[in-house]
């Protein structure tokens, strides 16, 4: 079979590997698509621990199942949190997949991203008439704004430092959209004046992933409200907050991101479940398709990021066993 494989940094190059053998709670997937992660960015542009398999957004089709498995048979067609996806097949435990409805495509079916999403959205304890500002409208961003729209925020203030993004936003239900250097005085609180609790966001999502958009995040959250951390910051670079803000401000602050599988699974569900109810916008925010071949020209386009790009996904070859 044909695998992607990190050889050192911005380096990725198709090589043939044996068909993985698999373990009686095992599948043996069959690639068709897999999304793009921002999360595995740092990776392929430092070449950390050269010779993986990246990919852990799947959708593929069953084509063997081992002796414990129960749930599923060949020939299903699975999403799921497992992973070395960029590849033509990969191995799946069952509790980690679950079966995509008929009636939504292969590159639809990507919902570990909304899994990863939901989870966090789930942990937000938010009034019905709350305002919510999302930091970064990106494709986590933009997702967050559908979620939060589901959720019943009654406004929703996007921020970010492109226009097509912002223009996004507006179809998915934000509001108010703003560059960072236009965000109205009445949302942003630096210092104590007069009635704190007139100045700020109720709940504040920051998705942007970066120092810059975490720093707006804890100015713009009012005192008691919420900020939960949505964007990646395992970049290696280091992030500095004013602690003394967030102190006295007394808020909440939640990490959005999810390290239990059986959480992150039935979030994967819901997602599912969701998308083919036609209520999560997930074709629309996939914007860049790619093949197995031109892998590292996926890898910089998500790097670079041109002016209407929101996320990109593999479309996988294919072997018969």
């Amino acid at each position: 079979m044909k695998t992607c494989v990190l050889k050192r940094a911005c380096d990725i190059r198709i090589e043939e590997t044996e068909i993985p053998k698999i373990e009686e709670n095992e599948m043996l997937i069959r690639m068709r698509v897999c999304g793009m992660c921002n999360s595995e960015l740092p990776d392929y542009i430092w070449g950390n621990d050269t010779g993986r398999i990246l990919g852990h957004e799947p959708v593929g089709i069953v084509t063997a199942v081992g002796s414990k498995v129960k749930a599923f048979k060949p020939g299903d067609r699975v999403s799921g949190i497992f992973r070395s996806a960029f590849a033509e097949y990969t191995v799946s435990e069952e509790k980690l997949a679950a079966k995509v409805p008929e009636n939504i495509s292969d590159e639809e079916a990507i919902a570990e991203p909304w899994s990863c999403l939901i989870s966090g959205i789930r942990r937000v304890d938010m009034q019905p008439d709350s305002t919510v500002a999302v930091i970064g409208c990106g494709f986590m961003g933009l997702g967050v704004i559908t979620l939060m729209r589901l959720k019943g925020a009654s406004k929703i203030i996007a921020v970010d430092i492109r226009k097509s993004s912002l223009r996004m936003a507006l179809k998915l239900g934000a509001d108010e959209v703003y560059t960072p250097d236009t965000v109205p005085d009445v949302y942003m609180l630096d210092e104590w004046r007069g009635n704190i609790f007139a100045s700020g966001v109720s709940v504040v999502v920051e998705a942007a992933g970066n120092a810059a958009g975490l720093k707006l995040a804890e100015r713009m959250v009012k005192p008691h409200g919420v900020l939960s951390v949505v964007g990646y910051h395992c970049d290696g670079r280091s992030r500095e907050i004013n602690m003394k803000m967030w102190n006295w401000k007394a808020i909440t602050v939640i990490n959005a991101h999810e390290r239990r599988d059986e959480i992150q699974t039935d979030c994967l569900k819901e997602a599912l479940g969701l998308i083919a109810e036609g209520r999560l916008p997930a074709a629309e925010l996939l914007t860049h398709e790619f093949t197995m071949d031109n892998i590292n020209e996926a890898f910089l386009a998500m790097r670079n990021k041109e002016d209407n790009y929101i996320k990109g996904f593999i479309r996988m070859g294919f072997q018969e066993v």
